[in-house]
């Protein structure tokens, strides 16, 4: 009797891992079962009958039928509480996992308990070998647990960054006949934005709003073709005016959002400071200040709001997000006139005029008039970051050979802008020869400088071109850059260091 009785200790156990196993799975499905059971009847009418739908469904406050799925909703495997929605859209995406994890659990519980059940089972004392093997393979299973919960937890994290920067509101800029460039604009949350526009947020001081800027003054024509959006978010109240941008510039080309705090919805600088770790006080890396941190932060989001990049402590690379996420949404016109709106026309016409004559130099191979163009400029800092890197430079005597130049390429859509009186931008669209409809084209960016003493419009030198693919639909593999020394490229890598994940993940 007392061996038949020792031999129901097993069968306990292993009800009590499957009733475990059980309930964790029922947990898991708990959140999406009502989900799935509405789109089920919505599909075939009455022929289901009604549920009640689960804790992380609640009615909404309009009174109609909606369902709130962003209402938390805990989670055993991470023992905190989730949003919703975020453990819907992970449970769909992953729906295998809960069993990995619960095999991990029964397999850490059943090693574990190796010496209980061999005594029970045996009616003999565990051997040490046994209860040593077993100890290791417990372990292993219990780190393999820990590490899939973990990992779970990580994206579940990401999965609520992405989903609560929909509730972040903007001011649309207005046209250029407005009085104002966000005056009688409503806000508008982001997630009415949803399959309308990209976003690129910046958040940062007056000083560090009016650096990583720039780049995208620059390509505020670009944007607006790749119906993007960047989103200035100032930690000390600066305004576009402290930043060098007028309001002539924001109503020209509708690239700049205003950030507005939302009533009811998410504040901008508390998002970032959730993004960058910062506490109500600044963490002990952001010096214990306030707001999102000394360093600027950034943050982008695609047409249905997932993220596309992010990071900390430098301004984007703007060129090369247009080239890789930042896509044309369009084919690119051949016939596209230059912009020549600016504060200072006769500034934009002769840079303007300089772009001609470097694109007749390089199709033309004209070596004289291209070092004319370079002459007394420096080294780029862009081209001597690639060779610090290893990089090689081509001279310009071995790119406009036969063969190696563009022979034939024309471009079109060019705009300058006047950053001040030393110094200069220009961007344009390239259409290298052969390139056919919807193919092949380059977005293109010049830098221009002269010296403080230059009188009028004359004096301007060229000093970095670089180019980049930017055609609707097929991602960039690499950039060129130019000095008076020469061109470089860069090749896109798997891992590429423009692939900010580290923030929101």
């Amino acid at each position: 009797m007392a061996r038949a009785f020792r031999l129901r200790a097993p069968h306990a156990f292993l009800v009590l891992a499957l009733a475990f196993d059980t309930f964790m799975i029922n947990h898991q499905t708990v959140a999406f079962t009502p989900h799935s059971v509405s789109t089920t009847q919505r599909r075939l009418g009455s022929a289901i009958p009604q549920r009640r739908p689960s804790s992380s469904l609640r009615s909404s406050n309009d009174g109609g039928n909606k369902f709130d799925v962003t209402r938390p909703s805990f989670d055993l495997y991470t023992l905190r509480s989730i949003r919703g929605d975020a453990l819907i859209r992970y449970n769909t995406l992953n729906q295998s996992e809960p069993l990995r994890i619960n095999l991990y659990a029964l397999a850490t519980l059943s090693l574990f308990s190796y010496t209980a059940i061999n005594e029970a089972v045996v009616g003999e004392p565990a051997t040490p070998a046994g209860t040593v093997a077993t100890a290791a393979g417990g372990c292993f299973a219990l780190y393999r647990f820990v590490r899939e919960c973990g990992r779970r937890s990580q994206k579940l994290v990401r999965m609520e960054k992405e989903l609560n920067a929909e509730l972040l509101a903007v001011r649309l800029p207005n046209g250029p006949f407005a009085d104002r460039p966000y005056g009688g604009s409503p806000a508008v949350q982001l997630r009415s934005l949803k399959g309308k526009n990209r976003i690129l947020a910046i958040c940062g001081d007056r000083m560090q709003l009016a650096e990583a800027l720039l780049s995208a003054r620059v390509l505020r024509r670009r944007l607006a073709q790749a119906s993007a959006l960047v989103v200035a978010v100032p930690t000390d109240g600066s305004s576009a005016v402290d930043w060098g941008i007028g309001p002539e510039e924001i109503q020209a080309v509708p690239f700049l959002a205003e950030a507005v705090d939302y009533r009811g919805g998410e504040n901008w600088v508390d998002y970032f400071r959730s993004l960058t770790g910062g506490g109500d006080g600044g963490s002990e890396e952001d010096g214990g200040a306030g707001g999102a941190g000394d360093g600027l932060a950034w943050l982008g989001l695609t047409y249905t709001g997932k993220s596309f990049g992010s990071g900390k402590g430098s301004a984007p690379r703007l060129l090369e997000i247009l080239g890789q996420t930042l896509l044309p949404l369009d084919a690119l016109d051949e016939a596209d006139e230059a912009d020549r709106r600016s504060a200072s026309s006769d500034a934009t016409a002769a840079v303007l005029e300089l772009q001609k004559n470097f694109y007749d130099a390089l199709t033309g191979g004209d070596l004289e008039g291209l070092n004319a163009l370079y002459s007394g400029t420096d080294n780029a800092p862009e081209v001597d970051e690639v060779l610090a890197e290893g990089g090689r430079v081509d001279a310009w005597e071995k790119c406009l050979e036969d063969g190696a130049r563009p022979a034939g390429m024309t471009i079109s859509g060019s705009d300058v802008l006047l950053v001040s009186d030393t110094e200069a931008w220009s961007t344009c669209i390239e259409f290298p020869p052969g390139a056919g409809f919807e193919s092949g084209t380059l977005l293109a960016v010049q830098r221009w400088s002269r010296p403080a003493a230059a009188a009028g419009d004359a004096g301007w030198q060229l000093r970095l071109h670089q180019t980049i693919p930017w055609t609707p639909g097929s991602k960039a593999g690499g950039t060129l850059r130019c000095d008076r020394r020469g061109c470089t490229a860069l090749a896109r890598e798997q891992e590429s260091r423009y692939n900010w994940r580290g923030m929101i993940d």
